[in-house]
């Protein structure tokens, strides 16, 4: 039996069909952390954070979107308890993400969504109090058009921490879509802060976006 292959960041972000992404995190799901390791990578770290520093303990559930193996849930449960509820499309990810455990040895993750946030999602209107996403919005992955369902399973006042690659940002309209979600009293106006997304590695000096809002 071969090895799994190691996580490659290019061939990820080449990626451009549904099936293409399934496969891939098929192959990768074991080999992740090693990647995450070897280069750093912080940014669902960063995500948490600042989840946290927004008060996101006063908006639970907390839904961790494109959770992966579960790096940010594991993160924003390490400073004391929090629901959180992962959502990935691929089974494989889940399945390492359920077995992170918080600093007590319980399960970080209270529940997963297996689902494709360009379709419609399994969960009822207004369900989430918060909305944390690392490493979801980037290339070949998932463009704005997202958010229509992300808004739908929120609740008034729902706490947004999203991280969002530099260029895929710009290229693919988040800043406009944004901007007059702001305008239509949807969203706050968001906080965008530039952030390293890898603190050592081939990856070092890469930056990435994560923008901080509520829903209206």
């Amino acid at each position: 039996m071969s090895e799994p292959e190691d996580f490659d960041l290019d061939e990820a972000y080449a990626v451009e069909t549904l099936q293409d992404n399934i496969e891939l995190y098929a192959r990768w799901a074991s080999t992740y952390e090693t990647f995450v390791e070897r280069n750093g990578y912080q940014h669902p770290l960063m995500v948490a954070a600042k989840l946290l520093a927004w008060g996101g303990r006063d908006h639970q559930p907390v839904l961790d979107v494109g959770c992966g193996t579960g790096l940010g849930g594991q993160a924003l449960v390490a400073e004391g308890p929090i629901l959180v509820d992962g959502l990935d499309l691929s089974a494989e990810m889940i399945a390492e993400a359920a077995q992170k455990q918080d600093p007590q040895g319980q399960p970080v993750y209270r529940a997963f969504h297996q689902a494709n946030l360009k379709e419609t999602l399994p969960i009822e209107d207004g369900f989430y109090g918060a909305v944390m996403s690392a490493g979801t919005f980037t290339h070949g992955h998932v463009g704005p058009e997202a958010f229509d369902e992300l808004y739908r399973i929120t609740r008034p006042g729902a706490l947004f921490v999203v991280g969002i690659n530099k260029e895929f940002y710009a290229e693919q309209g988040f800043a406009q879509r944004f901007s007059n979600d702001a305008k239509d009293g949807q969203i706050s106006e968001p906080m965008v802060d530039s952030s390293s997304v890898y603190s050592r590695g081939e990856h070092k000096g890469h930056h990435g976006l994560i923008l901080t809002f509520s829903r209206q």
